[in-house]
């Protein structure tokens, strides 16, 4: 596994079963794609679009497949908006908007590839997943570095954020590496993040 040089979110690049995956785009393709000798495919945590910006240009220069969960399909596609909340909500819209960018051609659903543990983690999108790679898991924005909860700013509906926290930290993994910030180890998380959530 590398981590990339990116812009916008972590950019990881590994091997899943023998096959070579891109996790997240980060908003500059070009930078991302500057650092891959090849590439089977590019794995989208969750549509926002600091992760997805990049995907297109990726897409078109390694001529691979760009696979996100059916609910965040729509929203890369900009058939629908995300909504936020709050000034920090209303920040991040303006910026989204300002964002130039074209989605993917070549989309589909990461569903199909059944032989990649793929945990569905609703809550900060409607489609948001985590990637896992034996004791490792990609996690997105479910967590961020330093076990830090994601701002119910950015949540598409927060309480099913908490119960796809509550139900990640309740499986078997021993490192997470978020879409911001540095890697987690999860009893770290446990520890911090247990009476909160109240985690039997």
């Amino acid at each position: 596994m590398m981590k990339l040089k990116s812009k916008g979110c972590n950019v990881y690049l590994t091997r899943l079963n023998e096959r070579i995956f891109l996790i997240d785009t980060g908003m500059d393709g070009k930078m991302v794609a500057e650092q891959i000798k090849e590439l089977d495919g590019i794995i989208i945590t969750h549509a926002h679009f600091d992760h997805i910006a990049g995907a297109r240009d990726i897409e078109r220069t390694f001529g691979c497949p760009v696979f996100a969960h059916p609910d965040d399909i729509p929203y890369i596609l900009r058939e629908k908006d995300f909504t936020y909340s709050g000034i920090l909500g209303k920040i991040v819209k303006f910026v989204e908007k300002m964002t130039k960018f074209s989605p993917p051609e070549n989309l589909k659903s990461v569903l199909d590839l059944k032989e990649i543990k793929i945990l569905h983690t609703p809550g900060h999108t409607p489609g948001s997943i985590c990637i896992f790679e034996g004791e490792k898991v990609y996690c997105g924005d479910l967590l961020r570095g330093n076990a830090k909860l994601s701002h119910k700013s950015f949540c598409s509906d927060y309480g099913k954020y908490l119960d796809s926290v509550r139900t990640f930290l309740n499986l078997e993994w021993k490192t997470a590496f978020p879409g911001h910030g540095g890697e987690i180890e999860k009893s770290f998380a446990l520890k911090k993040l247990k009476k909160f959530l109240k985690i039997i």
